[in-house]
């Protein structure tokens, strides 16, 4: 009875809470519909900036669903745009569709086991044999390439099982320190990839808001390049990390053997996974060679197709029967792999984003007297350092999609200002602003690694996760920004 009674209260300071943060989202967006314009922002540019608060309140503190319609639809009864356009402008965009068949073609790899034959390759190799930290490395190696190809908390998913084998074999504890820096380094990495990869999840999105506000475009290419780079330092650095400062007892790896994990040998890829793998090869070379190519007619037909690629990618993969199915069953990957909040989160911000910088809002102007004494006199390094700083504390404690579209308006800004190009600083921001895992209201992969109760304890999900994020901002200090100056 005291069990029920207390699920029951639970339910109902539940729902309160829902409502009462509702309601604050609400608020905060009637305020700024009945008050008079502040400065140079006009009537518009006022329910613009209430749209957008309440939004980002509600994704942050209630859901990232629902909220996302809402922003929708006062966008369209707030004057912008007729509701028709608002509508047509925010499914139709070309990266909001780019981004939903992405996520079906890295369903369609996940489905057909391909993830598990990644994984396993990595953690047989016989350099692993008897090296604990090598093994460490491997591992983290395949959560990085396998969460590249697929998504993130996927990966996560598939990883973790095979510690928890592990341990098992190795009487390795949960109290263990490897236990757990294992487990957490697993979500690190994950996140890492999800930083450096520009075709997927949230990034599309946000480097097309770059793009209208800024009117510079941000290439796959260099991205990935820099982002790659700042992720394999920072693996490295993890490593290191452990072996020389968090000190595991790691004697129980010292027998540690490829055969561990060749007991149950997968069959040789059958037809379809090979097939799927090359249509994928298609896809990642379409995103990236043309970065690669001079200008002229080759480049020009790639750059303006390349929205295009993943839709042939599954067109193909419908048309071509291997063993009597289609290489991709489109109504089974979606209903078992699309992310609607993310697409929707995506496709409402970049919409409620344009709106706000538009010369009908008076938002930027406005920005730009506020943030001139701020940023007066300061130097272009002083500044990405200063972005990055606070990107990567405002992003692990709210949503991390939040973060990238409040921070694009100001790099404009400062780049306007200073006649300098805001590439270099919106890679580095961007991908500063991807690692959020501390915290379970920063991301989808922070979520799952405070739910891993069963195996975790949260003050070490906090002292970890801060610390690792800090070495990869560190990273990102030493390479990433002396690379990005040679490359721009």
């Amino acid at each position: 009875m005291k069990s029920s009674s207390s699920n029951v209260t639970k339910s109902i300071n539940s729902s309160r809470s829902h409502y009462i943060h509702c309601l604050i989202g609400f608020a905060l967006m009637f305020i700024f519909w009945v008050i008079p314009p502040i400065n140079c922002i006009t009537p518009l540019g006022m329910r613009v900036v209430g749209i957008l608060l309440c939004t980002l309140y509600l994704w942050t503190t209630v859901d990232t669903i629902w909220p996302s319609f809402v922003g929708i639809l006062f966008l369209g009864i707030s004057g912008f745009a007729p509701m028709n356009s608002v509508i047509t402008t925010t499914f139709g965009n070309p990266l909001a569709i780019l981004l939903m068949y992405v996520i079906i073609l890295t369903g369609a790899i996940s489905e057909e086991g391909i993830c598990e034959y990644v994984s396993r390759w990595f953690v047989t190799r016989k350099i692993i044999n008897g090296r604990p930290w090598m093994f460490s490395l491997m591992l983290l190696l395949g959560v990085y390439l396998l969460a590249t190809l697929t998504m993130a908390t996927a990966t996560i998913f598939m990883f973790w099982p095979i510690l928890y084998s592990l341990f098992q074999v190795l009487d390795l504890k949960k109290e263990d320190k490897y236990t757990t820096l294992m487990l957490i380094s697993v979500v690190m990495v994950a996140t890492l990839s999800f930083a450096s990869t520009p075709f997927k999840s949230i990034l599309p999105g946000l480097l097309n808001s770059f793009k209208e506000v800024t009117g510079s475009n941000i290439e796959y290419l260099p991205y990935m390049f820099v982002g790659t780079c700042i992720s394999l330092v920072s693996i490295l650095g993890i490593i290191l990390l452990m072996k020389y400062v968090f000190k595991p007892d790691v004697s129980k790896l010292k027998n540690i053997h490829t055969d561990m994990f060749n007991q149950n040998p997968l069959p040789p890829m059958n037809t379809r996974q090979k097939v799927l793998i090359g249509l994928v090869g298609i896809f990642i070379l379409w995103m990236l060679v043309p970065s690669l190519l001079p200008e002229g007619p080759i480049r020009t037909f790639l750059n303006s197709t390349q929205n295009a690629s993943p839709i042939l990618c599954i067109a193909l993969g419908g048309f071509l029967k291997i063993d009597g199915r289609p290489l991709i069953p489109f109504a089974k990957i979606t209903s078992k792999y699309m992310s609607w909040p993310v697409f929707l989160m995506v496709a409402s911000s970049n919409s409620i984003l344009n709106a706000l910088t538009s010369e009908q809002t008076g938002v930027t102007p406005f920005l730009q007297s506020a943030l001139m004494p701020i940023f007066e006199g300061k130097s272009v390094l002083a500044f990405t350092v200063l972005i990055m700083v606070i990107c990567i504390i405002i992003t692990n404690l709210c949503n991390n999609i939040v973060v990238g579209m409040l921070f694009i308006p100001i790099i404009n800004i400062f780049a306007s200002q200073n006649s300098i190009s805001p590439i270099p600083m919106g890679i580095i921001m961007l991908f500063v602003v991807c690692l959020a895992l501390v915290t379970p209201a920063s991301s989808a992969l922070g979520a799952a690694l405070h739910s891993n109760q069963e195996w975790l304890q949260v003050k070490d999900i906090y002292k970890y996760t801060i610390i690792m994020s800090l070495l990869t901002l560190i990273v990102a200090f030493v390479v990433g920004l002396p690379l990005l100056n040679l490359i721009f």
